[in-house]
């Protein structure tokens, strides 16, 4: 036992959480507890960063380290016996529990992405492993061996949920015409059942660890809702239109029933990276003041030092900073990272000799692939970066598409047009069905002022399938004064998707060329209920309201565009109506 007699912080991180859906149903009053605890907390959006996805975001939110610097993106990486799954071996920076822990806090964590294995945590540790469903029923599943310590093991095997055991009962309050359905034939049906029974075992877990081993802090994973979103959010009007629905109200009671068991003096924290674009969830309860407040914006590198606070800890080191933490803080303990991949080449040497094949080397195109998309991941926080990235995965295969695109969208961002022309015509050859090498010309043309030459080529960028790519299509034909294309571009996005906070923006800066200020503060409203963390919508509705005299609105829009990310001069240009750009 650590330092505390009960749980002290509980942190759940909840997989497909948004910050706009959170709100609408917490106001519409279908999550009860949700709402209750955003009542007793202070509430922020999580600014989103890519991937929204995979085990990125959890390690970065972990670890308050960035993807190129923890290096865990991806859901497998290289070492000397071939290609493995990512685990605790491949962090390059320590989690927060572990820095706890060598502070004397003892901790606990339930199925945190990339963690496995459990058993070789200092603390509580209990991986995702414990929770995948195998065998064709409960008594024929195996609990896998290092999933947990061995101390928890014969505890835990036995909280497990297999799908077989979902019962149609426990499945109507998703899909109440469940009556309708062909069960022996449905896809569907056998997709709810193993990611209510996944979520029921990691809740199962959590609530054991709880009340049984009462870590001081513990961490919990829960992507129950990620699932149902990713597997029905397109469901057509019919027997599982209503799944969504029950997700949520699902997702709300399993978090109800953490929090309580926590019990009303333990801090929690509610977290969430974003989902598809939209912002995440921060919300925060004992850790920041003053109760029910709304915070500006949260980074994902926040909350790590928020954790060492909530524990008097402070390490300066990390980007990111402590909300709500005490003045006098202690330097948090210097943990070493888990360890790069291991393999023992005596032992794979043996088995070379004994017959077996070697595994097969890494080809450069799979190394360059995930460089690839490290460079896209980091590229809107650090153009600069990206392009290092980019050029180390050309490095490994010089016509890697991914890592041209980047490449050449980091050139856009910093300004530089010089490499353009080569990126171009790599990514025409490279990507001939893609509108990227499009958009690179198009983009060195407007940068040399060659308006006329950019035109034909922006027109072939937009075509591109990818809503990114078209994006920024739109924002070379606002650049060029032709903001009738932009519009076009804009409205067919919003067409797609009436929520893209993007295409909100822009029709916004189209209304406001045009002196449309009113269609543009009604677009630029909903971008920022949507995406509360991003600063050009904030910057462009100060903008909107000084235009239009209403100087308190725009002062206040501007303050929440610094609280965000914006410079003070951006703010203040947007305050005094004088914003370009």
């Amino acid at each position: 036992m650590g330092i505390c007699a009960v749980t002290s912080l509980l942190l759940i991180g909840a997989s497909g959480l948004d910050w706009a859906q959170l709100n609408a149903r917490a106001s519409a009053g279908g999550v009860p507890h949700l709402a209750a605890l955003m009542r007793e907390a202070v509430a922020a959006p999580m600014r989103p960063e890519a991937p929204f996805e995979g085990p990125a975001p959890w390690t970065t939110l972990i670890t308050g380290a960035s993807p190129e610097a923890h290096r865990v993106w991806r859901y497998e990486e290289a070492w000397a016996g071939g290609v493995r799954p990512v685990s605790r071996a491949s962090w390059r920076r320590a989690p927060v529990w572990s820095r706890l822990a060598a502070a004397g806090v003892s901790t606990g964590s339930v199925a945190w992405p990339a963690a496995r294995h459990g058993a070789d945590w200092p603390g509580s540790h209990i991986d995702r492993d414990f929770a995948a469903a195998t065998g064709r029923d409960a008594a024929d599943w195996t609990l896998p061996i290092r999933c947990a310590r061995p101390d928890l093991r014969a505890a835990i095997r036995s909280l497990r949920v297999h799908p077989t055991q979902i019962t149609t009962d426990m499945l109507r309050p998703l899909a109440p015409d469940l009556d309708q359905i062909d069960q022996r034939r449905d896809p569907y049906l056998p997709r709810l059942a193993v990611g209510m029974a996944r979520a029921a075992s990691v809740q199962a877990a959590a609530l054991w660890l709880l009340s049984e081993r009462r870590p001081d802090a513990l961490f919990v994973h829960q992507p129950w809702l990620a699932e149902a979103l990713g597997a029905f959010d397109d469901v057509p009007a019919g027997p599982f239109s209503s799944v969504i629905d029950g997700a949520w109200r699902f997702l709300d009671a399993l978090i109800g029933a953490l929090v309580e068991e926590a019990g009303p003096a333990a801090k929690v924290a509610l977290v969430a990276p974003g989902w598809r674009g939209r912002a995440g969830v921060a919300v925060l309860r004992g850790l920041a003041t003053p109760r029910g407040a709304t915070l500006p914006a949260v980074d994902l590198r926040d909350i790590a030092p928020t954790v060492l606070g909530a524990f008097g800890l402070d390490d300066p080191d990390l980007p990111g900073r402590a909300i709500g933490a005490p003045g006098a803080l202690r330097p948090a303990p210097v943990v070493a990272p888990p360890g790069g991949p291991t393999v023992d080449l005596a032992l794979l040497q043996q088995a070379v000799d004994a017959g077996y094949s070697a595994p097969p080397e890494v080809s450069p195109a799979w190394h360059a692939h995930g460089l690839s998309e490290l460079a896209l991941a980091v590229l809107g926080r650090d153009p600069a970066c990206a392009l290092e990235v980019a050029d180390a995965a050309l490095a490994q295969n010089p016509s890697a598409p991914g890592a041209l695109g980047a490449k050449a969208l980091a050139a856009i961002a910093l300004e530089d047009p010089d490499p353009l022309p080569a990126l171009a015509a790599a990514l025409s050859e490279a990507a001939p069905d893609r509108g990227w090498g499009a958009l690179a010309g198009a983009a060195h043309r407007v940068m040399t002022q060659q308006p006329a030459e950019a035109a034909p080529l922006l027109r072939q960028a937009e075509s591109d399938p990818n809503p990114e790519l078209r994006l920024r299509a739109a924002a070379l034909w606002f650049a060029i004064g032709r903001p009738d294309q932009a519009d076009r571009i804009f409205r067919d996005l919003l067409r797609a998707a009436p929520d893209d906070p993007g295409a909100l923006v822009g029709i916004a800066m189209v209304a406001i060329a045009r002196a449309d200020y009113r269609d543009a503060e009604q677009a630029l409203v909903q971008a920022v209920r949507v995406d509360p963390a991003r600063g050009a919508a904030w910057l462009q509705l100060a903008h909107v309201y000084a235009k239009t005299g209403r100087r308190d609105d725009a002062d206040r829009a501007a303050g929440r565009a610094e609280g965000v990310g914006a410079t003070p001069q951006q703010a203040q240009a947007a305050r005094t109506g004088r914003l370009t750009g």
